[in-house]
């Protein structure tokens, strides 16, 4: 349980880093919003591990592109990684 708690805080911290963003962000954040989405889909979901997979993939690639443009967006991306990682995701 405490992982799930865990991953809620870290998802809470990525909604507020992306209502940091500048106004003129908005692909950004539309960006941002579908891989909350995706998270929230898969802690939901039974999907195969390939399913999960592909969205580790796609969190990997998104804290490569926003290392240098939105570091803090990037560690906590990178953040849960960690936590899907350990839950199994």
């Amino acid at each position: 349980m405490s992982d799930k708690k865990d991953l809620d805080e870290a998802v809470r911290n990525l909604r507020s880093q992306i209502g940091t963003l500048d106004v003129d962000d908005e692909q950004t954040r539309r960006r941002l919003r579908g891989l909350v989405e995706e998270i929230e889909t898969a802690l939901g979901s039974s999907e195969g591990a390939r399913a999960h997979e592909k969205l580790g993939e796609r969190l990997k690639d998104s804290v490569l592109q926003f290392e240098v443009s939105h570091p803090r967006i990037a560690a906590v991306l990178d953040e849960l990684i960690d936590k899907l990682s350990k839950m199994g995701i």
